[in-house]
């Protein structure tokens, strides 16, 4: 009579139970649901936000935000040379050589983030001094540590990432956007806009420690000099890229402080808080979509995948684009209702969500052509530079036309160009077809056309809700 071993139950590996919390974290289920969920709560918190503040204090705290997302990529091009080398290396079978650059890498964003803390605290120090800062310096300082501690402790989720350990990934990044959540909310009820940076600082330093705990640095794999740079040569064209793409995402309410006194810019800083909100929140399902379609890009012919992101793109349009349009209509009733202290901005809020759809499309079109991009460096030091010096030359010139509306229309106005350049450097790169990049670029701007006709309609009729 032979003997049969015995059934694993569910949360048992190798016949060992395991803790009742990692059993639960390990249903797909369970873990994929976490950073949508923990992205809703954060755009949530975000909306809020701008209830707990007078106009002129949010608009300090809107500069003073973009510090932290500026410090959260600049890792001088790291995190997409994570992307690019491991997978190439685990796909070729030599995972001691994904092992070995991931280590360097890691420790080149390291250094990068003490050494830019240190200049950018210097930086501050001196425009403090000059009376040039348009906000604390306390709260400045604060900003910028959490943002380059996030993205320490980035470098390892990034690797989890590259490696498809979606697991690990999506519990750790979900774990870092909760100190949006909770950190920044606290500490702006306990300590006002400098407690709000001082809060996200320590969440993001002590995220830094512990997640680079279970990954420890090794020192026998510190790069050297010569090394470090070749490195940071090499991810310079995609940090460019990527830091320019923030830049341009915030840039609206960074050109507009300077041509709005103090007191009214909080108004279009809420409409621009808003802005790039949707976008990040949209822009970040990216990271659960273009892995695999650089995959496919890696393993297939020319035009491989055209037609599947002309298809995908053109319903992440139609379905944002539907969104916007009912923001646009109930912009009156929800600003009157929620957020009182700002209804003269309806109207630059109405305007401003017309540039959302194409400007999210943007954010999906970027990994994409970053990751499997024969030109890396075009995006990095001309696309993104052109549509920010367009954003800057169309919000200056329709600012002095049309005001704060104008303002607002400045964003739309530098998106379509943006998306052009965009399709053409993916036609080229043979990723899509001249056809189908002609499509997407008429469905984005016959969705900016129908939208700024509706939004121009309410404003200039008084309708709508």
């Amino acid at each position: 009579m032979s003997e049969t071993a015995p059934a694993i139950a569910p949360g048992n590996v190798n016949g060992q139970p395991q803790p009742l919390r990692k059993s639960i974290l390990s249903k797909p289920a369970v873990f994929g649901s976490l950073i949508p969920i923990v992205t809703l709560l954060n755009a949530i918190v975000g909306m809020l936000l701008p209830q707990m503040m007078e106009p002129r204090v949010f608009g300090e705290y809107s500069l003073v935000v973009t510090l932290f997302n500026y410090g959260l990529i600049f890792d001088f091009g790291m995190s997409q040379m994570i992307d690019r080398r491991i997978p190439a290396h685990i796909g070729s079978g030599r995972s001691d050589l994904a092992q070995s650059i991931g280590e360097k890498l890691l420790w080149v964003r390291l250094g990068v983030g003490v050494m830019t803390f240190g200049l950018t605290a210097a930086v501050l120090a001196v425009l403090a001094v000059d009376h040039a800062l348009p906000f604390g310096l306390s709260a400045g300082l604060f900003a910028a540590l959490a943002g380059l501690a996030d993205m320490i402790a980035l470098g390892p989720v990034c690797i989890y990432r590259a490696r498809s350990e979606r697991r690990e990934y999506a519990i750790l990044i979900a774990t870092l956007l909760f100190g949006l959540i909770v950190a920044r909310l606290g500490g702006l009820i306990l300590g006002g806009l400098t407690g709000c940076f001082a809060a996200l600082a320590v969440w993001y330093v002590t995220c830094a420690v512990l997640i680079h705990r279970r990954m420890p640095l090794q020192l026998a794999a510190r790069p050297g000099a010569a090394e470090a740079l070749s490195l940071i040569k090499a991810g310079l064209p995609f940090f460019a890229t990527s830091f320019i793409w923030a830049f341009y995402v915030t840039g609206n309410r960074w050109i507009a402080s300077f041509l709005i006194e103090p007191d009214q810019f909080g108004q279009f800083a809420f409409s621009a808080n808003i802005f790039s909100l949707l976008v990040g929140a949209a822009g970040g399902f990216s990271a659960f979509y273009y892995p695999k379609i650089a995959e496919r890009i890696a393993g297939s012919g020319v035009y491989a995948v055209s037609s599947k992101l002309t298809k995908d793109l053109s319903l992440l349009t139609a379905a944002v684009s539907v969104i916007m349009g009912i923001g646009i209509l109930l912009a009156g009733l929800l600003i009157t209702l929620i957020y009182p202290r700002y209804l003269p901005s309806v109207e630059t809020a109405r305007i401003i969500l017309v540039a959302i759809p194409p400007v999210v499309l943007a954010s999906w079109l970027m990994p994409v052509s970053m990751s499997s991009g024969n030109r890396p460096l075009i995006d990095g030091l001309i696309t993104f530079p052109v549509a920010t010096l367009i954003l800057g030359a169309a919000i200056v010139f329709l600012y002095q036309h049309f005001g704060e509306a104008g303002a607002a229309w400045g964003s739309t106005a530098s998106a379509i160009p943006l998306i052009g350049m965009q399709l053409t450097i993916l036609h080229h790169a043979k990723i899509l077809r001249g056809r189908d990049a002609l499509i997407l670029f008429a469905v984005n701007l016959g969705t900016c056309l129908t939208l700024g006709f509706f939004a121009w309609a309410l404003g200039s009729w008084g309708t709508g809700l």
